[in-house]
């Protein structure tokens, strides 16, 4: 599942932000999130070096679609997903 989550956030974030920002250099985002008892995308938190970038990341976040829940013992439960973003900015 984190591969495709991975694919969409690639295809998702718009990269162009960061030098529209003024950013240079590699550029990497901490994204912490969870998928709830329902497959729902909650509590979405972004560390970032620009705002503009937190806000970015969220937004991408919430566009992932409704997921399965995660279960343990045969119950779904909420799992904490982290997710890095990581990319290069073209000078």
């Amino acid at each position: 599942m984190s591969e495709k989550i991975q694919k969409f956030v690639q295809k998702k974030f718009n990269t162009e932000l960061a030098s529209d920002l003024g950013l240079s250099g590699r550029q990497r985002i901490n994204v912490i999130f969870k998928i709830d008892k329902n497959g729902n995308i909650t509590g979405v938190r972004s560390r970032a070096p620009h705002p503009g970038l937190e806000k970015e990341a969220a937004r991408v976040i919430n566009l992932l679609p409704k997921m399965k829940p995660g279960r343990q013992r045969g119950k779904p439960v909420t799992v904490p997903y982290s997710l890095p973003i990581v990319f290069q900015v073209q000078d």
